[in-house]
């Protein structure tokens, strides 16, 4: 995928915080945690076990990401300058009638 100016602005945004993306993030870091105490449980106390956990850091931290920035939640769409909530909506996208079809 080539780089786009739009791209870039996406990578460093800032979080979104509302609830819906702070219970899906919840979700993730809880079985996240889970996992890691797993790996804490089984995999003996080694650079094998220390990077384990930081790789599920860095994961957990990835997917958070990705859902402040990429997920759509209920009364969002994606618009050509990214997700933003349909009743604030600017873009002219017809999916919420403030279009052209």
């Amino acid at each position: 995928m080539a780089i786009t100016r739009q791209e870039i602005a996406l990578r460093f945004a800032a979080p979104r915080t509302d609830p819906e993306r702070t219970a899906v993030k919840a979700r993730l870091s809880s079985a996240a945690a889970e996992f890691g105490l797993l790996i804490h449980e089984l995999v003996p106390g080694s650079r094998e076990q220390s990077i384990a956990l930081t790789a599920l850091e860095q994961a957990v931290a990835a997917a958070h990401s990705g859902v402040d920035r990429r997920a759509v939640m209920p009364g969002e769409h994606r618009g050509p300058d990214g997700v933003h909530r349909i009743d604030a909506c600017t873009c002219g996208h017809p999916v919420h009638g403030r279009g052209t079809s």
